[in-house]
């Protein structure tokens, strides 16, 4: 009898590690969703600085470069004034070219500030150099790279606040229908002084007529 007990406390005993290790591992994956990638002799590993990336909240590039493959490898510093980053939105094309930080206490690792304003798939192209060697390397948020930004809607609590992307399209409607009357009131004009155009062009004509025809009948009496 203690022999079946022992047995079935070291079954339960290895399934609660097993699930402990599984959990962790997964964890672990979640909050470091980073492409790591071999650049010449150096390791880069690419990212976003916060993770899960939400539209409407700061964050940033995270790089961290280190010489070699072993997580151990020395970092590699002063990248940040050798090396650029052009950010792209992926569904919009909307792009633009930052420069990047050094992370104070941090050695190897870079990063910038911005907000992303609308949520989908984001892409980072780092150009320029790392120590000797030139670099244009693309990196893009996907499912086995790392996460892309995703809509921050279901998150606000106690009220809903509009996306700046929400708020940008109403400005835009409203600034549409505001061209749109500006125009339909300044072709009204136009029409209204085509009108008076006409009407001070006939009165003149009008006038025109009748005094000619004072002149030809003071003519035809003097004879």
């Amino acid at each position: 009898m203690k022999y079946l007990v022992y047995v079935n406390g070291s079954r339960r005993t290895v399934g609660a590690l097993l699930l402990l290790t599984i959990a962790v591992l997964a964890l672990t994956s979640l909050a470091y969703a980073h492409e790591t990638r071999t650049v010449g002799p150096y390791t880069f590993v690419v990212g976003f600085r916060v993770e899960p990336a939400f539209e409407g909240q700061i964050n940033g590039v995270d790089l961290r470069i280190r010489e070699g493959e072993e997580p151990d490898a020395p970092p590699v510093e002063g990248v940040e004034e050798t090396l650029q980053v052009e950010v792209t939105h992926v569904p919009s094309g909307t792009s633009e070219i930052m420069d990047l930080r050094s992370l104070f206490g941090q050695p190897g690792r870079y990063t910038n500030d911005w907000i992303p304003t609308a949520p989908g798939q984001y892409r980072f192209r780092f150009f320029g150099a790392v120590e000797d060697l030139e670099v244009d390397e693309t990196f893009e948020s996907g499912p086995e790279t790392f996460g892309s930004v995703e809509a921050a809607g279901e998150l606000y609590f106690p009220e809903d606040v509009p996306a700046a992307r929400e708020l940008e399209g109403v400005v835009r409607g409203a600034q549409s229908s505001a061209d749109e009357a500006l125009a339909l009131a300044l072709d009204a004009d136009a029409r209204i002084s085509s009108v008076q155009t006409l009407a001070i062009v006939s009165i003149a004509v009008a006038v025109a007529a009748l005094a000619a025809a004072a002149l030809a009948f003071a003519a035809a009496r003097r004879r």
